[in-house]
């Protein structure tokens, strides 16, 4: 499986330019934290409570030379929760991102606040 062109919700968009603006981090940066936060929440993330009235990211700028990992965190994460990859994957993948734009908003404040959100994190 390849990723296509994400494109975000209004709200996830906000809110990673939000972190950007606290943070001096790319969204793109900020989006791989949130997937991330997202895959780890056991629960599965509806798809249909994210419009798709966002800007899109292009998967190489989203995950740059580590585009290969993030996919095989994907279909781990979509095999674990007994979906379809074919079916799902670019669903999920979006999903996952913007809900982990709601996960990761209210733990930034700084840039400081990302070395604490990987020490919890690693715990």
């Amino acid at each position: 499986m390849q990723f296509n062109r994400i494109k975000l919700s209004l709200r996830a968009q906000h809110l990673y330019g939000q972190i950007k603006h606290r943070t001096g981090l790319g969204s793109n940066i900020s989006a791989r934290y949130g997937l991330c936060l997202s895959l780890k929440d056991f629960s599965i993330p509806n798809p249909d409570e994210y419009d798709e009235r966002g800007m899109e990211i292009l998967p190489s700028i989203l995950f740059g030379e580590h585009e290969n990992i993030y996919n095989a965190l994907m279909l781990d994460r979509l095999k674990t929760d007994g979906l379809d990859a074919k079916k799902y994957f670019h669903i999920m993948t979006r999903a996952h991102i913007c809900r982990g734009a709601n996960a990761l908003f209210p733990r930034i404040q700084d840039i400081s606040d990302f070395d604490d959100l990987i020490q919890t994190e690693q715990a």
